[in-house]
This record gives structure tokens, C-alpha cells and sequence, in this order.
């Protein structure tokens, strides 16, 4: 249905332009952030190993350091073209003047499309539409030590297909290095359709292209995975409403590296995985209480479908958040995120073992697996384009949950263990 909706708009799109052959000179256009944190990464006490048996896990050290957050720039270009309708583009790239490794050309959300009266459609490397509906009600970013990626999504997963070509693809789905748990996905080959907003309401959906599937060396094609996302929102004054879901078929969540396939059976860190549908259903508020504050929430709800062939998992998410341009340049964001205990019947527990989904540990639903993450910042608007700040994190781990406070050179958390993060913001747009 999803592939029907977005060949029916592409047909519309070609039939305009062949109805005329008027053209325009395009326009583009460069712009761009940088965004850097400095501060003290304190993970925990030495708390508990994997397993039940309550080992004792190894000390972690306090240490400064230097993070980048989605700092990128971009290039953007249209034409107009015949009837209405444009061509479009955009290639984003990351940049990172703290040493980091250098990235490709285009590697964040980069597409190409036509628009005009029927909506758009692009093709690229994009994120999900139920990622960009929850962005809108987000106002800290996704990753790095005051992002929510991990807890609210399992994880984030950027510039990745339906599995990878980097392991062996005879497995049919879901490699390790494709985060095939996570549900805040910059996917590959996907093509995306979009409505025109008309009264307020602007919706969404697309699905990936079935490439990692070329290499794989087993017959059993009806295991190749594929995605698919939706998005709606409403907006009427100082209300604004949305809904996101996603869809993952035969993306095998619990696989790891390592593992061999059988008969159609993959085996790695879950093993027995035959194929099932992992879903998404996501909701979003914000209401302006008054031009300077700004109220706003997220829920999810997450099932991972027969992990190992038969058990199943689920997750329920939410944050809270409030931005409040106090007066001035002074602005303060605050954010409380809860990730409750995984449900379900399956169980990666053993006295000296965890088997994880992604970042969440399932135990039969014997609770204690969730975590709590509370997200503050100060922000002195010194110019439109140049901002300065201090910013606090911290992320309280149950007994048998071991999420970090995130990137930059975070170490892994134990189990049980609360990580902080204290320090000063940087950013500047051009």
C-alpha cells in the first residue's frame, strides 16, 4: 500500500513536468552548525557484572572530555520547473574539528526529489518519518551526552540499510553494525513521500529499498528485511499534535556479532531468529503556553516480535520538556526521560550472562530493567548565530540496566550504576 501511495505520486510528478518544458535556473544554497560540548563524564561506581549473581563490575574512571553534537554543514538546491512543481536536493555532512574520524560527503540526510501540488517525493539517505515527527517535540538533540537516543529509541542507528554488507549477509537480516533495534533511524534508500500542509495537517510515509538483499547467499529471499514509516501532524495556534509509527520486517533485533545461519535459523547473540515485524507507535504534544514557553512530551511504545523465534519484548518510553526563553539571550531547556522495565516473555538472563536487544535487557518481564534520564541546560544567546552554555545529565540505571550518559569517549556504565555529565556548550550556525 505504501509502495502504491509513492509510485502514484512519482507517476503525478513525471505526467506535470512532460505536460511542459519551461525551466528555471536553480538556486543554492550552504549553511551549517557547529555544536560542542566540554565537561566531566563521571560513570558510576564499579556496581554490578552481567548476570544474576551480582558480581561486582569494574571501576570506572572520571574524565574530561571534548564532544561533538551533530555538528554538520549543508548544501541545499532547487529549480522550478513546469506547473508548480521543483526540483530539489540537499547533501548534508558532518563536520568535527575535534579530530574526529572525516566523513563522506552527503552522509547525513541527503536526498533528491520533485514537489509541486501533489506534495513531494524524495530518494536518499534520510531520516525516518517517525524520527522527524518526534524531533518536533524533542528540543535537545538525539545523540551525545544530553541526547535521548538510547533510552527513549534503543539506541540511534545513522546512515544505515536494513542490515549491512560489512558481515556476512547469508544471514538474510539484521547485522550488528545496522543497530537493527533502533527505532531513531537515518536510513539508507529510502524513499519518502510527503503531503503539502493543508489547514495544519502535513503527514508523511515511507519505506526502504530492499538493496542489502542482493548479496545474500541464501534462497530464502522472503526474509529479506524492509522498513516502513509513518508520520502525521497537526498544528492550530498554540497546539501541536502528532503520531509516528514504524514498522521493521525481518530485521532480527537481537543479532550480534559472530552467529552462522541454518536453514533459515540465525544464530548470534539471540539465537533461533526466524522472521517477525518489530513496531513502533510513537505520540507527541507541544502547546505554547506563551511566546516565550514552550510545554512538549513524547511517548512510545516499542514490541520486538519472536527475538529468538519464539518470545517476544516490548518497552514503553516517554520524556517531558520544557524550553523557556527566560528574558534576553537567557534561555533554559529542561527534559525528564523514562525508560520503564522491558515486558514480554523473553529472557536474556543468566547467572553470569546478559543477552541484550539492542541496549535493553529482557527478563520476563521481572522488572528492574528500566532507566531515568534528567537533561538541563542554560543557553546565553550572545548573537543570532552564536550561542553559549553549561548543561547537566544524568542516567539512573535499575539493577539490570547498563546504559551510558552517551557519546564522547563515554565507557560503558555498569549495571545498576547512575552516569552524570556536567559542562559547557558551544554553537554557532552559519
Amino acid at each position: 500500500m505504501n509502495k502504491k501511495l509513492i509510485a502514484l505520486a512519482v507517476g503525478s510528478a513525471i505526467g506535470a513536468l512532460g505536460a511542459s518544458a519551461a525551466f528555471a535556473q536553480s538556486s543554492v544554497t550552504l549553511s551549517g552548525s557547529l555544536n560542542f560540548n566540554y565537561g566531566l563524564f563521571d560513570n558510576g561506581g564499579a556496581g554490578f557484572g552481567k548476570g544474576t549473581n551480582n558480581s561486582v563490575g569494574n571501576v570506572k574512571a572520571k574524565y574530561d572530555g571534548l564532544s561533538n553534537q551533530e555538528s554538520q554543514w549543508a548544501m541545499a538546491g532547487e529549480e522550478k520547473l513546469a506547473n508548480g512543481m521543483s526540483a530539489f536536493f540537499l547533501c548534508s555532512t558532518s563536520m568535527d574539528i575535534t579530530g574526529g574520524t572525516a566523513a563522506n560527503m552527503c552522509a547525513r540526510n541527503s536526498y533528491i526529489g520533485l514537489k509541486g501540488g501533489f506534495g513531494s517525493v524524495n530518494f536518499g539517505n534520510y531520516d525516518t518519518p517517525a524520527k522527524r515527527m518526534s524531533g518536533q517535540f524533542d528540543p535537545f538533540p538525539i545523540s551525545a551526552a544530553m541526547g535521548q537516543g538510547a533510552h527513549m529509541w534503543n539506541e540511534t542507528a545513522s546512515n544505515t540499510g536494513n542490515s549491512s554488507s560489512g558481515a556476512d549477509t547469508s544471514k538474510l537480516s539484521a547485522v550488528s553494525d545496522a543497530k537493527t533495534a533502533s527505532f531513531s533511524r537515518r536510513q539508507a534508500q529510502l524513499i519518502t513521500y510527503s503531503t503539502n500542509t493543508i489547514n495544519g495537517f502535513n503527514a508523511s510515509v515511507a519505506y526502504s529499498a530492499a538493496n542489502d538483499s542482493s548479496s545474500s547467499t541464501y534462497a530464502a529471499q522472503v526474509l529479506k528485511p524492509r522498513l516502513w514509516s509513518a508520520m502525521a501532524t497537526y498544528s492550530n495556534g498554540p497546539l501541536q499534535l502528532g503520531i509516528g509509527y514504524e514498522n521493521h520486517h525481518n530485521y532480527n533485533p537481537g543479532f550480534g556479532n559472530g552467529g552462522a545461519s541454518t536453514n533459515g535459523v540465525v544464530s548470534g547473540v539471540v539465537a533461533g531468529y526466524t522472521g517477525g515485524d518489530d513496531t513502533m507507535l510513537s505520540l507527541g504534544a507541544g502547546y505554547n503556553v506563551s511566546n516565550a514557553l514552550r510545554l512538549s512530551a513524547i511517548w512510545n511504545q516499542i514490541k520486538y516480535e519472536k527475538v529468538n523465534g519464539v518470545n517476544d519484548m516490548g518497552v514503553v518510553t516517554y520524556g517531558v520538556y520544557a524550553d523557556w526563553n527566560i528574558s534576553g539571550p537567557h534561555r533554559v531547556r529542561l527534559g525528564y526521560n523514562v525508560q520503564n522495565s522491558t515486558t514480554g516473555t523473553f529472557n536474556g538472563m543468566t547467572a553470569t550472562a546478559n543477552s541484550q536487544i539492542g541496549k535493553w535487557t529482557g527478563n520476563a518481564g521481572a522488572g528492574d530493567t528500566g532507566a531515568k534520564k534528567i537533561v538541563v541546560e542554560y543557553v546565553n544567546h550572545l548573537s543570532k548565530r552564536t550561542d553559549v552554555g553549561v548543561t547537566y545529565a544524568s542516567l539512573a540505571n535499575d539493577r539490570y540496566s547498563a546504559q551510558t550518559i552517551g557519546t564522547g569517549g563515554s565507557s560503558a556504565t555498569n549495571f545498576g550504576q547512575t552516569a552524570t555529565f556536567m559542562g559547557m556548550l558551544i554553537r554557532h550556525k552559519f
